[in-house]
């Protein structure tokens, strides 16, 4: 009869500390690996005019142009869209120049579609706390289609050398990183 009695008394504590783990969790989830909140719209058009005229003046037929913005639309908060529309990731990394190493991220935009930059709150967090901490985005020519290339670039040399030091690897929280920042498309 006492193990019963006492079996009956643990009970309400176990499963308020399984629901409030199960709530931290899914809180953690959310912060780090999902990306509901807008931060950027990315001007389609202003973009392909820009890469029109820098091929025009640069008589730059055959050549990919580029251009990189390191400001958006200041319309940030939370969007559905950031949920139901459409992304196709081509590549991440690590850029190799000089000393400072920046994550990078690359995505393909079809042609005559609009497109915005969705972040989890973790990144959105950082970037409102940290103003050094740079965000930006790179517009380039597709070469077979009328698409465009964006490449999102976060400058977080912090983490890799964290990775290094810990790991010996610098790619240990790519996987992590690229769920940061990610370009979608209308449907």
């Amino acid at each position: 009869m006492k193990k019963i009695a006492r079996l009956h008394q643990i009970q309400p504590r176990v499963l308020v500390t399984t629901i409030g783990l199960g709530v931290l969790l899914l809180a953690s989830f959310t912060f780090f690996l999902f990306d509901i909140l807008k931060i950027r719209v990315i001007n389609v058009d202003n973009a392909r005019r820009i890469l029109a005229e820098q091929k025009r003046k640069e008589n730059n037929n055959f050549g990919i142009s580029k251009i990189a913005f390191q400001q958006g639309s200041n319309n940030k908060g939370l969007d559905l869209r950031c949920l139901n529309w459409s992304s196709k990731q081509l590549y991440n990394g690590w850029s190799n120049i000089g000393k400072d190493h920046d994550f990078f991220i690359d995505y393909y935009l079809p042609s005559g579609k609009k497109a915005i930059i969705c972040t989890t709150p973790a990144l959105a967090t950082a970037l409102a706390a940290n103003s050094k901490t740079r965000f930006l985005y790179e517009v380039s020519t597709t070469e077979l289609d009328d698409g465009l290339y964006v490449r999102i670039v976060v400058g977080l040399s912090e983490v890799r050398e964290t990775c290094k030091l810990i790991t010996g690897s610098v790619d240990c929280l790519n996987s992590i990183l690229m769920r940061q920042a990610i370009v979608k498309y209308e449907p």
